[in-house]
């Protein structure tokens, strides 16, 4: 894998400027933190929760924790992009009753609109503010670490003003292409992730045969059913345990029927059982240690 990558850290935030020099291949896949991507050139269609995006330069992709999604990237163009990794906790912390800096990601998933467009690009203050917050990770002036969070923080704010206001400097209306079945299936999923769910159910809820249904949301999500929703209540029943919930009312609200079962579930996926991973919590923790940056 050769691509020139740049990569910059802090205990709540990561900042990418990638160029992809040869063709990669991305997985389906998720993270447990948010992640913004502004696409600057290349030929890529972007896959988030089974909904297809045609990328044009300038357009911003919000990905929202534990949302599955793959770039599909033509292997004859350069794929430009920043990604911004932000951790959810932190902004949670930074927002207040009336201001959630995590808008612009429930806006997304609310919405099924996770694609939107950056627009007057001389004079958009998002992107200029997005350029200044690059710029502050190479500086090691006085108080700079101080600074960067400024100046991030003004970004989400300016960010989310956007969205909110539908202001001329984001449109977020995008073209995007989906199959409406498999979409009101992986609603449906998820409106009832912690209840029974079986393949059998579901495909009579929405009466197609059960091997139809594998095939199409295998072939739209890149996960099959039973991993879609064992990954979901896994990375659910992860935020429980940070919450300090008890681990067998986890098991159980969560959707498993059996706690060995859910134990071995957990340590297969994040290599770590329930109460490991609840011994290693600490408020130190960096949850960015083991990201894989490559999308």
């Amino acid at each position: 894998m050769q691509y020139e990558k740049k990569g910059y850290l802090t205990s709540y935030l990561k900042i990418f400027h990638l160029k992809d020099i040869q063709k990669l291949k991305f997985k389906a896949h998720y993270h447990e933190f948010d992640k913004i991507i502004l696409f600057l050139s290349g030929k890529v269609t972007y896959v988030i929760e089974a909904q297809s995006y045609q990328l044009f330069p300038y357009d911003m992709i919000f990905v929202p924790h534990n949302s599955v999604h793959y770039p599909i990237v033509d292997e004859n163009t350069q794929y430009e992009r920043i990604v911004i990794y932000i951790n959810p906790g932190f902004l949670e912390k930074q927002s207040s009753t009336d201001s959630n800096l995590a808008h612009c990601f429930n806006y997304a998933k609310q919405n099924h609109s996770y694609v939107m467009h950056l627009d007057n690009i001389e004079t958009n203050d998002i992107l200029l503010q997005l350029n200044k917050l690059e710029a502050s990770f190479k500086d090691t002036a006085f108080a700079n670490k101080i600074y960067t969070k400024i100046i991030f923080l003004e970004f989400m704010i300016l960010l989310n003003r956007a969205i909110i206001n539908d202001n001329k400097n984001i449109n977020t209306k995008h073209l995007v292409s989906y199959d409406e079945n498999i979409l009101a299936v992986l609603n449906f999923i998820n409106q009832n992730l912690y209840s029974e769910l079986n393949i059998e159910q579901i495909a009579k809820q929405f009466f197609v045969s059960k091997y139809y249904l594998m095939r199409r949301f295998k072939s739209k999500t890149g996960y099959s059913i039973h991993q879609y929703i064992l990954n979901k209540r896994l990375l659910a029943a992860k935020e429980y345990i940070k919450n300090g919930k008890p681990l067998t009312q986890i098991c159980f609200d969560c959707g498993f029927k059996d706690y060995s079962v859910f134990c071995r579930s957990f340590k297969t996926a994040f290599k770590q059982s329930p109460r490991e991973f609840k011994k290693s919590i600490t408020t130190t923790s960096n949850d960015y240690k083991e990201v894989q940056i490559n999308d």
